[in-house]
């Protein structure tokens, strides 16, 4: 394999991707879809402790419904249904989901003190202060999120960094291939594959994983163009030239 001609250089957006920004901006839907669920039980809970009013609510009705998700696995939503007058003298007859604690613990005929919303009055408590509870859960949840996508974020920026660092500054060296070996990690069901070589000082590296249509023409033994950086050497296929490289 040839790897005499200068290769344009990677740029950051697309090294960032390479190098497991994906997972970055996986990280990124997660945390804003957990902290816009927070904030929904935030404000629920708000509500709930501005206008919530007591009342006993007679269970006149208990079951369970069974289906399935987009993935194919079994789901159970418990339902009660409640009777029950507001203090302005409103007779509401309504079904509302519960969690399995409070399905269990409910009987069809027996009171249950309950919590509506003044202004509207379907919207219900079954457990006092069941919102704020959610709000914290999803809270921590967001936070823990959170610190997960900083420190990927940290990671992979930090490999771009180095990697265009490399590309600019570092020595530009041959290296022998010791391996080309396929990996454990499939993209879209396609194997991923990894380049192993070690320099002219006997110092081991590997590229990022590549598919499987980058390494075809790479064959052990072949000597191929890597740039030295502070850490590890990286391939030039991986992230390009610098201009003033030759051969």
């Amino acid at each position: 394999m040839s790897e005499d001609a200068p290769l344009p250089p990677v740029s950051m957006l697309r090294l960032f991707f390479r190098m497991g920004g994906w997972f970055v901006v996986g990280v990124t839907v997660a945390f804003l879809g957990v902290t816009a669920v927070a904030q929904l039980f935030f404000g629920a809970a708000q509500r709930f402790e501005a206008e919530g009013r007591p009342v006993v609510a007679l269970v006149t009705e208990k079951r369970v419904a069974e289906g399935r998700d987009s993935d194919g696995d079994r789901t159970v939503t418990y339902w009660l249904t409640l009777e029950y007058v507001t203090g302005a003298g409103e007779e509401i007859r309504q079904a509302t989901t519960v969690n399995v604690g409070e399905y269990r613990a409910a009987e069809e005929g027996e009171a249950l003190e309950i919590w509506y919303l003044e202004s509207e009055p379907t919207r219900v408590e079954v457990t006092k202060g069941e919102n704020a509870g959610s709000a914290r859960v999803f809270r921590v949840m967001s936070l823990v999120l959170g610190v997960i996508w900083l420190g990927l974020f940290w990671l992979v920026g930090r490999w771009v960094v180095e990697a265009v660092r490399a590309r600019r500054y570092g020595a530009c060296e041959r290296a022998e291939v010791t391996e080309v070996y396929r990996t454990a990690i499939s993209v879209n069901n396609r194997p991923r594959y990894r380049v192993k070589w070690r320099d002219g000082q006997g110092r081991p590296g590997q590229s990022l994983l590549e598919t499987r249509r980058d390494v075809e023409e790479v064959r052990p033994g072949d000597r191929v163009r890597v740039y030295q950086g502070l850490k590890r050497a990286w391939w030039a296929k991986d992230i390009g030239d610098r201009d003033d490289t030759a051969g």
